[in-house]
This record gives structure tokens, sequence and C-alpha cells, in this order.
């Protein structure tokens, strides 16, 4: 998969998870990015292409953008 393509599934998953009020941990969501054959090789990666997408959607989609946040705590400080 390409990075934008990574990008916006992150994104739309986390939109999902948002909208029901889920938090998922890096280990739950890169079993998930598994299944569609996208996983990342460990935790630190992982979370990098987390902060990507969240940069992302910065400008392209602020609900995605928040609900990233929102999942994953650490992201707002991650400028």
């Amino acid at each position: 998969m390409k990075k934008r393509e990574i990008n916006r599934l992150i994104g739309d998953l986390a939109i999902c998870f948002y909208s029901k009020y889920i938090k998922v941990s890096y280990a739950s969501l890169n079993s998930i990015l598994k299944d569609s054959g996208c996983a990342f090789k460990t935790n630190k990666e992982l979370k990098k292409g987390v902060k990507a997408a969240y940069r992302y959607w910065e400008n392209k989609d602020r609900v995605i953008h928040h609900a990233l946040a929102y999942l994953f705590n650490d992201l707002a400080e991650a400028k």
C-alpha cells in the first residue's frame, strides 16, 4: 500500500472508533492494519505512521484529525 492509502485507512479507522467512543492501543491498530496487508514492523514505526496520518488529515478533514488526536493522546504534542 502507498503511504497516502495507509494515511486514509488509519483516518477511516479513527473516525469509526471515534464515532463509537472506542479507544484502541497501537498494538490493536497494528493487528487491524495487518489484516489489511499494511502492518508496521514495530510500535515505533506504527507511531510514526499514525503521526503521519495525523498530519495528513490536519488540513483535509478536521474531524478525522480530531478523531486521531482523541484515540492517541500523544499526537497533540507530536507536531
